[in-house]
């Protein structure tokens, strides 16, 4: 089971792979903050990428779950999406995608499996789900807009190249 928060969501849809993760998952989940902030808020202030996740939802590619198990202290730690994605994926036992490394470290702590959508891109590229062209185009964007460093954008891109 794969969980995603807002920003992985967010950036795969933009720059149009996460119809990809369909084929590795049948269905991603989502929190209910995730959903309210993605979906319901982009679709308020007219974003396309909010539509198009819309429409995965109702073809049930996207589950949206509530969290069970509460942790107050960490909710205030953390942004509540970030929070409610963490929670969702220890509850579940899933795959986390998340890029803020704040979160990052707290799942990691709480031993939860954790990748970025950098990671994600990559393993699209290993399942050859996407060539090396489409890859670095798509790394490329996603690099372009500060999502990724100069540096995380080499070693993404020599990792990439590596399954040629």
């Amino acid at each position: 089971m794969i969980i995603f928060d807002s920003s992985p969501l967010i950036h795969l849809t933009k720059i149009g792979k996460i119809r990809f993760i369909f084929n590795l998952f049948d269905f991603i989940v989502i929190p209910d903050k995730v959903y309210s902030e993605v979906i319901e808020e982009g679709i308020k202030m007219g974003f396309s990428d909010a539509i198009l996740l819309q429409n995965y939802f109702k073809n049930k590619k996207i589950k949206k779950m509530e969290i069970s198990q509460p942790d107050p202290i960490l909710k205030d730690y953390l942004h509540v999406g970030e929070y409610e994605a963490i929670q969702l994926a220890q509850q579940l036992d899933g795959l986390l995608v998340m890029d803020e490394k704040k979160g990052r470290l707290v799942a990691e702590q709480k031993g939860i499996e954790v990748v970025t959508t950098a990671d994600t891109l990559l393993l699209l590229r290993k399942e050859n789900m996407i060539d090396l062209t489409l890859f670095q185009s798509n790394l490329g964007k996603y690099a372009a807009n500060s999502w990724l460093s100069p540096k995380v954008y080499e070693k993404y891109l020599k990792e990439g190249k590596k399954f040629e």
